[in-house]
């Protein structure tokens, strides 16, 4: 491989590093430069390894210098009262609409939910009114009020204007047709995205290098079809290649693409053969020009994907018999793009959505030839002038939208078309590695060493097990960060999850598969139980979505009857995947690895004459040596009150959920003072409207010596205990409960 490759993936590296901290992107970009670096080392070549030392550290500054000027602009913009930002995504009343904050300093992602005003996407808007939230997904302004500043630059006027028009010219399939053309995913259905995804197509519904090569093709059969001179025919397919991807806001992907199909068309016009690895080099840095790019998962699964179609290219070459000629060579490279693509990207897929589909060389197989005519076809839909034409021409490609609809619905059908998985850091880690050998492998002269290497890695990735299990180690708390809502995990001793409640839902979306579940997966272990403290919003929301991607075999629940529609949903979840519902009962206990569940309320008798299903929240203490959890959901002073009737010494606990996010409706005196909590929980969303947590409930803590841990502050919180001691995680800083913790009773 040429060295410039080689100093591309160096850069990388460093800048992902750098803006990754410790992230698992950092490790996996350092794992990557240290093996270019020790090859080079091997070769005795070390002036050039130290060139590409200095080339890691600067990098690897960069980065770190964006991070820190993310951080600070955060923090700033979280103290501003009013924010200038461009819209991504058309605000509304009532509406959620995405934009970015751009200063001299940084590029802040904001997210907007409007109470009044309304602008289309590409504008430039001034919100006021908003309260702000800082987390890390950038800044959130809650019911803001959205004021034009100035309109839409040309392209993103033209992009509009496309939206609608692609809209009315494809009907109930304008969403899929807007994700293929412009990279517009809002209008897909969830369901959708999950189909695909499982029958490994999922790179299909954003604009990819495959779009853009494909655009690219038909431009150059359209050159020779008009019989353009060669040199000034693919120019013009070039600027029209470019003009385009600028014109959908140039995503990683698609400008790598069209920065790879630039440089191959000028080493051919200029006759100058150049390695295809150094051409990939150059258009995968390209979009680095932003160095935040780095972390995007579009570029991630671009720069990936096309390594494995490298590969592929030689190996089919390699294993194609002399006598094979036309369909079957076609069939064999075709097959060999399928595996190497889906092996390259799945540590990607697999750390990022937790599934792994296993027909994705099938579907791909089968949509290839679907895509390859649907996307000119969908192009010409898009660029003809006039309503009239332009539903004649999608008339036309509405079928193939259809036909791969099928090819995606029937390969996620396929049984055992896709696992769950969850992998560890260090099992991504083997797998990056492996993965990287294996391409290497199929493009080096001496291919059977990097074989080997790639086969011995794979097999080191089925050897080593997950290392919370088997092995008995610590009980641990994990109280979510979702926001104003509620989502708490408990890992077992031996590495299983019980979980209570899933966060909050909104339009788009849910706390459930966008927090809670890539949390779990990506610390490794299966969910054992779901626990449901009551229906609201805020804690049932993202329930189903949990329940549907990790299949517990229980599910308790308090069934106090409401009609909530993400409560029906859970139910049909929990039935659809077979889980056992249980209603929960005072006096119950469950034992999980050496932990014990215990529920203290509600009584059926109890919740029978409630209308507020707060008071019917499920109150659950977990038990593991001698430490004691306290969870009591939305529980207020009544239900408080009952528990206390009943036996206040069973209320006794180490560490306290704070009932309703702190409201001055929870926590009594009494009922504090009968828990005694060294630590208070608090799951709560930063300025939200609810005034929570109350100031007097937090100073009723303080007074009693607990410690006061909060999610608006401090972000997700994890507490672990061995039966003894307890120790405490939080804001990137862990602690002991040092002073002797006596038993409870």
């Amino acid at each position: 491989m040429p060295l410039v490759f080689i100093a591309a993936v160096v850069w990388a590296a460093g800048t992902a590093l750098g803006l990754g901290g410790s992230a698992w992107t950092g490790a996996l970009a350092l794992l990557s430069a240290f093996a270019g670096l020790a090859l080079l080392a091997l070769a005795a070549r070390w002036a050039v390894a130290a060139a590409l030392g200095l080339i890691g550290a600067a990098a690897l500054t960069l980065g770190a210098d964006l991070r820190a000027a993310d951080a600070a602009c955060l923090e700033q913009a979280r103290a501003a009262r009013s924010w200038e930002v461009r819209l991504l995504r058309e605000a509304a009343p009532g509406g959620f609409a995405t934009a970015k904050l751009v200063t001299d300093a940084c590029v802040l992602r904001v997210s907007i939910a409007v109470r009044q005003g309304r602008a289309p996407a590409g504008s430039v808007v001034m919100v006021t009114g908003a309260e702000p939230s800082a987390g890390p997904r950038g800044l959130l302004l809650r019911d803001g009020t959205v004021q034009l500043r100035r309109g839409p630059r040309p392209l993103a006027r033209w992009r509009n204007h496309v939206a609608a028009s692609l809209d009315r010219r494809f009907g109930e399939r304008a969403g899929l047709a807007r994700a293929l053309l412009i990279a517009d995913t809002q209008g897909l259905a969830p369901e959708l995205r999950e189909r695909f995804t499982d029958a490994g197509l999922v790179h299909v519904l954003a604009i990819s290098g495959l779009h853009v090569g494909i655009i690219a093709g038909a431009l150059l059969l359209l050159v020779e079809a008009l019989r353009l001179p060669p040199r000034g025919g693919r120019a013009l397919a070039v600027v029209l290649v470019a003009l385009y991807v600028l014109a959908i806001g140039a995503p990683p992907a698609a400008l790598r693409s069209a920065a790879l199909f630039a440089a191959v068309s000028s080493t051919r016009w200029m006759q100058r053969p150049t390695s295809p690895w150094a051409l990939f080099a150059l258009a995968a840095t390209a979009p680095l020009l932003q160095p935040r790019t780095v972390l995007e998962l579009g570029w991630q699964l671009s720069v990936a994907g096309y390594a494995g179609v490298m590969a592929a290219g030689r190996t089919a070459r390699r294993l194609t018999p002399e006598r094979w000629r036309g369909w079957r060579a076609r069939v064999l490279g075709e097959v060999m793009v399928g595996l190497y693509t889906t092996a390259a990207t799945a540590p990607l897929v697999a750390w990022h959505f937790g599934r792994l589909s296993l027909v994705g060389v099938v579907s791909n197989l089968a949509a290839g030839p679907v895509v390859a005519v649907m996307q000119p076809t969908l192009f010409l839909a898009m660029l003809v002038p006039g309503d009239a034409i332009g539903r004649f021409v999608a008339d036309a490609a509405a079928p193939l939208l259809g036909a791969l609809d099928a090819v995606a619905s029937v390969s996620a059908a396929m049984p055992f078309a896709a696992i769950t998985v969850a992998p560890t850091f260090v099992a991504a880690c083997i797998a990056a590695a492996a993965v990287g050998a294996a391409v290497a492998a199929a493009w080096a002269r001496h291919w059977a060493p990097w074989a080997t290497v790639a086969v011995a890695l794979a097999g080191l990735l089925v050897w080593v097990p997950d290392p919370r299990l088997g092995g008995a180690g610590p009980l641990e708390l994990h109280l979510l960060d979702v926001g104003q809502g509620d989502a708490i995990a408990v890992r077992t001793p031996r590495g299983r999850w019980v979980v209570i409640d899933a966060g909050r839902t909104w339009r788009s979306g849910d706390a459930g598969r966008s927090t809670v579940v890539p949390y779990l997966r990506r610390q490794g272990g299966a969910l054992a139980m779901f626990v449901l403290t009551h229906p609201h919003a805020d804690h049932v929301g993202g329930a189903a979505s949990v329940v549907r991607a990790l299949r517990p075999s229980e599910l308790r629940d308090a069934a106090f009857v409401a009609g909530s529609g993400p409560y029906a949903e859970m139910l049909r979840a929990a039935r659809d995947v077979g889980a056992r519902w249980q209603r929960v009962g005072p006096g119950e206990s469950v034992e999980i690895d050496g932990a014990h569940f215990d529920f203290l309320a509600p009584d059926s008798a109890w919740t029978v004459a409630l209308s507020d299903p707060n008071e019917a929240s499920t109150v659950l203490r977990v038990r593991y040596g001698n430490r004691r959890f306290l969870l009591t959901g939305d529980a207020e002073h009544r239900l408080e009150d009952w528990l206390l009737a009943q036996d206040p010494d069973a209320l006794r606990a180490d560490v306290l959920k704070a009932g309703h996010h702190g409201s001055r409706t929870s926590s009594t005196p009494a009922f504090v003072e009968a828990v005694s909590p060294r630590l208070a929980l608090v799951s709560v969303g930063t300025a939200n409207t609810y005034g929570h947590p109350a100031a007097e409930v937090m100073q009723r803590f303080v007074a009693l010596g607990a410690t006061v841990l909060r999610t608006d502050q401090l972000g997700t919180v994890i507490v672990r205990t061995d039966g003894e001691r307890l120790e405490v995680e939080a804001a990137g800083h862990r602690w002991s409960i040092r002073e002797r913790l006596s038993p409870l009773p």
